[in-house]
């Protein structure tokens, strides 16, 4: 069964895409990192890098959730292969979250 022609968020180009953007996004979680770390958290302004960090770990948690539904949706429809990768991109950025807001990067 086809998807809808009308249903742009589904096409397989617009998943990709949204992969693609939240691995990248993901590697630049990554170098963020120290500005919530031992180092980051004990300067006069660790409240803005945490700031900093947390916005940016929403636009990362955001796309892959995007790409998630966008590729999920044509797994059901058109049994393409499970989004396995970005399931685990997605996995890995609510554990962040979780260690963050518990400030665990900060010991």
């Amino acid at each position: 069964m086809a998807l809808p022609a009308h249903t742009w968020f589904y096409r397989r180009s617009v998943g990709a895409t949204l992969s693609i953007l939240a691995g990248l996004a993901f590697f630049l979680l990554c170098m963020l990192l120290p500005l919530v770390g031992p180092a980051g958290s004990k300067v006069e302004h660790a409240s803005e890098n945490e700031m900093i960090f947390l916005s940016w770990l929403g636009i990362t948690l955001l796309l892959s959730v995007a790409s998630v539904l966008s590729r999920w949706e044509r797994v059901r429809k058109e049994n393409e292969p499970r989004p396995i990768y970005s399931l685990l991109l997605c996995i890995t950025c609510i554990i962040t979250l979780i260690i963050q807001l518990t400030g665990g990067f900060s010991i």
